[in-house]
């Protein structure tokens, strides 16, 4: 019998490699539900918004296969926040139930260390930025392109970031 994730990703329009499709999943799912799981405090919301995140990778128009890379799966998981950054802009609502969260839902894990305290208590735009750039190493710039953002005001956030977790960490 075939898993939920299985039946998924079989679903995917034009994926007729099926084994390479399952070997990008097994080699980016821990990276892409870590940075899940540092964008909402419960797990389970955690792993189905990193399956949201594959699945809306696969599913890109324009998408030629198998160019589903490492940088397109934090584009996809980038983009499903896109709305923290444009007010006028509601939660995409995906199908399937798949998550999508309401403003002021997205709310800090529970804190295990000094400094991952620190940065669950930055605003979750704020955090999103600095976990894509900090962490994951990409450039404002190109953070700016996946979330409609002038690349002046994502730099400006990063720094933003910086300097509160700075405040924070010294007064801990």
């Amino acid at each position: 019998m075939a898993t939920r994730t299985q039946i998924q990703m079989q679903a995917v329009p034009g994926c007729i490699h099926e084994q390479l499709c399952e070997a990008v999943f097994e080699q980016q799912r821990q990276r892409i539900q870590t940075l899940c799981r540092w964008m909402t405090p419960d797990p389970t919301v955690a792993r189905q918004l990193a399956l949201t995140v594959f699945v809306e990778a696969w599913r890109h128009p324009g998408q030629a296969w198998p160019a589903v890379s490492g940088d397109h799966l934090a584009e996809s998981f980038a983009q499903r926040f896109r709305w923290l950054f444009h007010s006028d802009e509601t939660p995409a609502e995906s199908s399937g139930g798949a998550y999508a969260p309401k403003p002021g839902l997205v709310s800090p894990i529970p804190p295990t260390h000094p400094v991952r305290q620190a940065v669950t208590t930055l605003p979750s735009a704020h955090r999103l930025l600095y976990l894509l750039h900090e962490l994951e190493g990409y450039p404002a710039g190109t953070l700016a392109a996946w979330l409609d953002l002038e690349p002046d005001q994502c730099a400006r956030m990063i720094h933003e970031a910086r300097l509160q977790l700075r405040r924070t960490l010294r007064t801990a």
